[in-house]
């Protein structure tokens, strides 16, 4: 089965060789790569790298909560950054698409620096992070918790904010309370890795452990992107759409508050973009490409 797999992906390689699809840019290089993080995990994403060199800049693109790095955002963000001349390594996290949950959110840390590794192996600097959605709390963290000298910066699009928050936002006060409560009660007896059918709203449900939720949501999360933003001292981007209906807007302008005073934070709105920008695509480039072209050229 598994030489099967192989024959079958070998052909496809040769096959898009030999006809190169529509959207395929012949100054990019285009390939697929496969990571190991340090605790074991198999990860799968894409890297752009131009052919013409206008700098040496890497993007790492982490996606959202159920996304991937080929839809929504990253289905036409990296290839943008692209070409304009950034090289894009967009990689699916271990908790990606809709599948079941079980994972503790500071797991995260292992996924983006492996990434961050391999475009710094690669010969890429400065790097950049770059987060959409709950992927903005994954860069934010990882940045918080390690330091990593190698980020020359942040770029966060369409963030939700605290994750327990967001969750009242959607059901209140009472009914988030409750389900936190009672992942909260299964990790205290020892059954943190029981599955829990948990409503998400506007994504519909997903099955969840009970420690990925209180990795989430718990007081003692290290999800949080309002203290995290407070730790790092690097610049920032983020931009929100306006017609975002998924995060509110105005966790743009929190974040903004509560980063530390040092560092430089850009907001940009866009007006009628949405969640996935999807209307808006070429205001969102033209948002980052300015900003990563400032930050290297100051």
């Amino acid at each position: 089965m598994r030489f099967f797999k192989f024959s079958v992906l070998a052909f496809l390689l040769v096959l898009i060789s030999l006809n190169p699809p529509a959207w395929a840019d012949e100054n990019v290089g285009i390939e697929m790569v496969r990571l190991q993080t340090s605790d074991g995990i198999k990860l799968t994403g894409i890297l752009r790298r131009p052919h013409t060199v206008r700098n040496n800049a890497g993007v790492v693109m982490i996606h959202g909560y159920s996304g991937n790095f080929y839809s929504g955002i990253m289905a036409f963000l990296p290839e943008a950054l692209a070409d304009c001349g950034f090289a894009t390594l967009a990689l699916n996290m271990r908790d990606h698409d809709r599948g079941s949950k079980k994972n503790r959110f500071e797991d995260n840390c292992y996924d983006v620096a492996v990434a961050v590794d391999e475009m710094a192996r690669l010969g890429y600097n400065p790097i950049f992070l770059f987060g959409h959605s709950m992927g903005t709390n994954r860069v934010l963290y990882y940045l918080a918790a390690t330091g990593d000298s190698r980020i020359k910066g942040v770029l966060l699009t369409g963030p939700p904010g605290n994750l327990f928050e967001w969750n009242i936002s959607i059901f209140g006060l009472e009914a988030a309370s409750q389900v936190l409560g009672q992942a909260q009660d299964l990790v205290a007896r020892g059954k943190g890795n029981k599955w829990m059918l948990i409503d998400l709203g506007p994504l519909g449900k997903a099955l969840y452990t009970a420690n990925h939720v209180v990795s989430l949501r718990g007081p003692k999360t290290v999800s949080d992107p309002y203290k995290n933003i407070a730790r790092i001292f690097k610049p920032v981007l983020i931009v929100h759409g306006l017609a975002d209906r998924l995060a509110n807007p105005d966790v743009a302008d929190r974040l903004l508050k509560s980063a530390a005073s040092r560092i430089h934070v850009t907001v940009v709105k866009i007006p009628g973009a949405n969640h996935r920008f999807s209307s808006h695509q070429q205001d969102l480039v033209n948002a980052v490409n300015k900003w990563l072209t400032d930050q290297i050229n100051p």
